[in-house]
């Protein structure tokens, strides 16, 4: 269940380890297979959201020699019966996978066009912003200062339009990046034209006379804005596996081996809680993806929840930070500041647990990474 990198990537998994096993993927929308991280990258790129599909669904369900079915929304699951309740009909099942992904954070914003605040988390989503755009858009305000937010900042400036970034911290990607990191980001992005409000909240929105918002911050500045991105960080979709009767805490519950509470169901991604930590990131998820696949062919290759290697796509101050979940009491330790990249570390006494880099020493991050990792 699910067309996202995760549904891809377990059926990629499972038909390198079983050539004939049937495998049918049900998703919800279209299915297009493309790059979703090259979603932050392609306004500067003018790159529309058909420029971004590399394959549609049925090509690549024909490449896997699967069966898909898109636009088939799911109502329910009965899982004494093992059977998919859809908007087209029923669906058996022996195995079945949830890689159901997340939505954008709901935020309490009070005013006659909060309604109209856009969260951009797939291609849909993008395909809209790129419409919005379309009309005379000058300034654009992003909720949040976390990768996504500042990934668009970066992107949607180079694009041409001023942009404000809105966060109740004090510094962009607070819970990740040393402080010395962060505001080397907050500098360079600057040059670019961002505006930041930090330790601000967005209050209310609402429709001026020209077509254009007025924001009131929590601070009680007002902001004129013509458009309003969220990026106040994602929930796992979970109310479905609810539904179900499964397990969930911030996300499904799984096991080592991405199982559920019931062992016929497994989960992934997004959506997906081992101990409580989610793991967002392409690296984990193929790992993920692969525990699944040999769970369901008879071996035990259990996932080991190490700290993702988190590549942040700011191309003006690239970045590669490593951080532990649980290390917010661990101070950074400078190895290296120069004029072309900083390196920071994370140490438990003797042991390097995790790292930052900036500039151009970000790009050597994977060897650094590989060593960390075993």
């Amino acid at each position: 269940m699910g067309a996202g990198i995760a549904g891809w990537s377990v059926a990629e998994a499972l038909r390198r380890r079983d050539p004939e096993r049937p495998i049918l993927l049900v998703s919800a929308c279209k299915g297009y297979v493309y790059p979703k991280p090259a979603i932050s990258l392609a306004l500067s790129q003018g790159k529309k959201a058909e420029d971004l599909i590399s394959m549609d669904a049925e090509a690549k369900a024909l490449e896997l020699g699967i069966d898909v079915r898109t636009e088939t929304r799911i109502m329910r699951v009965d899982t004494n019966k093992k059977r998919l309740v859809t908007v087209k009909g029923g669906i058996e099942y022996d195995k079945l996978i949830l890689a159901m992904g997340a939505h954008q954070k709901e935020l309490p914003i009070t005013g006659d066009a909060a309604s109209n605040i856009l969260s951009v988390n797939d291609l849909q989503t993008y395909k809209k912003l790129c419409e919005k755009l379309e009309n005379e858009i000058k300034h654009i305000t992003i909720l949040g200062a976390g990768l996504i937010g500042c990934e668009f900042a970066d992107d949607i400036t180079k694009a041409g339009y001023k942009v404000t970034v809105i966060d109740p911290q004090q510094q962009p990607l607070s819970a990740l990046l040393p402080e010395a990191m962060s505001n080397e980001l907050v500098q360079k992005l600057s040059n670019n034209g961002v505006e930041w409000k930090f330790g601000a909240t967005l209050d209310s929105l609402n429709n001026d006379v020209d077509g254009a918002y007025v924001a009131r911050l929590s601070d009680d500045s007002i902001l004129k804005t013509d458009l309003v991105l969220s990026a106040a960080g994602l929930v796992a979709n979970t109310k479905l596996a609810t539904k179900m009767g499964l397990k969930t805490d911030n996300g499904i519950c799984v096991n080592d081996d991405m199982q559920t509470s019931n062992p016929d169901i497994y989960a992934i991604g997004d959506c997906a809680s081992l101990e409580g930590e989610i793991f967002a990131f392409i690296e984990p998820i193929k790992r993920q993806a692969e525990t699944i696949s040999a769970d369901i062919t008879g071996i035990h290759e259990k996932f080991m929840p190490l700290p993702p290697l988190v590549k942040v796509k700011t191309p003006s101050l690239p970045l590669s930070i490593c951080r532990p979940a649980g290390a917010n009491d661990i101070e950074w330790s400078t190895v290296s500041e120069q004029t072309k990249g900083g390196y920071f570390e994370l140490r438990d006494g003797e042991n390097m647990i995790g790292f930052a880099l900036s500039g151009d020493l970000a790009s050597g991050a994977g060897s650094i990474y590989k060593q960390l990792s075993h």
